[in-house]
């Protein structure tokens, strides 16, 4: 092969291989292109959804699986145990003795640890995260649809109604003692006090939520005998509820006792576990004691969902 043939060789390969580093290229950049869109898999829109007050002021929502620590970086490393530490016997002793406030931003921090223990928030239920009372809007009535014959005057005006809500926030608290020799001995106090504290807090809300929509006359209750401890009459309940234009439940709370007597039915049969009915293969089933002190204090076999 003569040199000319050769360099002609190198400057062909030399080309293709170009040609192929720009089309790798311009591949890679599509693919990030995708990547990047909001939604796409492996990459979570950061972008806080928001709801808007009466008085024009949003306040960000906080759905399930979003973390309110996550939008905020100070005090990310607060330990509340160093914190209780220190002022029972470190160098903070000197401030003096009696209740000690924490850091602010440590709020939310115990408020993500709160509701990954409440079964609320994994059934859906979002938190706004509000500062003090305020008033939103809530659609009370749907306009009415017409379908529509040309050159025909066939459309009646309807109105969208809306009501105001006022949400006032309220206060939890806790008050709870401790003693030189349980912080002494405790290396791992702020664990200790995380767990317990978020454990409480989130049952007593839990109790609270559960109670509140119990009260409330604007949800219809089911029927006296769609016992929740049974599948059949479970199935009743959810029946009444679509006829009444809800969607197919995606998670049920129930009481501890009525989760595990659903769990125990057997087919008639065959003698084998009977399982939740496929229809509802998808829904969540989420017991809990709340639930069942809701209904002791309702002296009803109905379910609260």
């Amino acid at each position: 092969m003569e040199f000319s043939e050769l360099k002609s060789l190198l400057e062909k390969q030399g080309d293709a291989i170009n040609a192929f580093k720009a089309d790798q290229a311009a591949r890679l950049d599509e693919i990030e292109k995708r990547m990047n869109r909001p939604g796409a898999p492996g990459n979570a829109d950061t972008k806080p959804r928001m709801l808007k007050a009466v008085d024009g002021r949003e306040y960000p929502i906080i759905g399930k699986g979003d973390r309110l620590a996550d939008r905020k970086s100070e005090n990310a490393d607060f330990s509340i145990g160093e914190f209780c530490r220190e002022q029972i016997i470190g160098s903070r002793k000197a401030i003096g003795s009696g209740p000690a406030l924490v850091p602010t931003g440590l709020s939310d921090a115990f408020i993500d640890d709160i509701r990954a223990q409440t079964v609320i928030v994994e059934a859906g239920a979002q938190t706004v995260i509000i500062d003090g009372p305020r008033t939103f809007a809530k659609i009370t009535q749907d306009p009415t649809v017409y379908q529509h014959t040309e050159n025909t005057d066939d459309i009646v005006e309807s109105d969208m109604t809306a009501a105001p809500v006022t949400v006032d926030p309220k206060l939890l608290v806790a008050l709870v003692p401790l003693s030189e020799e349980v912080v002494q001995d405790s290396p791992n106090l702020d664990a200790l006090l995380r767990v317990s504290l978020a454990g409480a807090f989130a049952q007593k809300l839990e109790a609270l939520i559960l109670a509140k929509l119990a009260a409330d006359a604007n949800i219809p209750d089911s029927a006296a005998g769609q016992d929740p401890a049974l599948w059949a009459k479970v199935m009743e309940a959810i029946s009444a509820a679509m006829t009444a234009g809800q969607p197919l439940p995606r998670a049920m709370i129930s009481a501890a006792a009525d989760y595990m007597a659903r769990a125990a039915q057997l087919a008639s049969t065959a003698g084998s576990w009977l399982g939740k009915p496929p229809a509802l293969a998808n829904m969540l089933e989420l017991p809990t004691s709340n639930s069942q002190q809701v209904r002791d204090s309702l002296a009803t076999s109905r379910a609260v969902c």
